[in-house]
């Protein structure tokens, strides 16, 4: 069956407010059941209260999630034949420039993690750059290393699978930025390998 990974990051390279940056990938042999699981959750919340913004925001994230839909969606994640591969990297309290060089980085050592365990030769990412030159150049970034690779960006607005690796890259960054393991411990039985680096140890 073909294997369908997802990879998204929660932080950000420029805000050095941000200590921890996290990439994760979720990896799937059923991409029709991952599709489903966000709009079927998202049809079950409650239209009046506190959770009822979870419905009119355009979609679903960890971040403007409560801690309930958080935990009901890692629940959902780990009913499914899945695998999780988490790239934590310190990035030293710097301000780092968000280009296709730096992001490449945390890429190739994400994939790193995966390559020779997991067979594929697509890597989905949100959508990440909107320029063409910046995309090809960060294509041919990761080709440098993974030559039969292709790094595909989807939207999240129109694809809610890549939503699902969010919510798992939001769990971890929790974990490190907060010191609170409670969501990643939902996801534990489903987690590969969990790696931390720091920012100068990236090729």
């Amino acid at each position: 069956m073909k294997t369908t990974i997802l990879i998204d990051e929660s932080g950000t390279l420029p805000d050095n407010r941000d200590k921890f940056i996290v990439l994760a990938a979720l990896i799937s042999t059923d991409s029709i059941s991952l599709a489903k699981i966000l709009p079927k959750f998202r049809k079950k919340l409650p239209k009046k209260g506190a959770r009822k913004k979870e419905i009119i925001v355009p979609e679903l994230k960890f971040h403007y999630a409560g801690s309930l839909t958080r935990k009901k969606v890692l629940e959902n994640i780990t009913k499914e034949n899945v695998k999780i591969y988490a790239l934590i990297i310190d990035k030293l309290n710097r301000k780092i420039a968000d280009t296709p060089d730096n992001y490449s980085k945390l890429l190739k050592a994400l994939l790193e993690l995966i390559s020779g365990k997991e067979e594929f030769v697509i890597a989905h990412i949100d959508k990440h750059f909107n320029s063409k030159i910046k995309i090809e150049a960060l294509q041919n970034k990761i080709k440098i290393s993974f030559p039969k690779i292709e790094i595909l960006q989807i939207d999240s607005l129109t694809d809610s699978r890549i939503d699902l690796a969010d919510f798992i890259a939001g769990a971890f960054l929790r974990k490190y930025n907060l010191s609170d393991p409670s969501f990643t411990e939902i996801i534990s039985s489903k987690i590969v390998k969990e790696k931390l680096v720091k920012w100068n140890e990236l090729d």
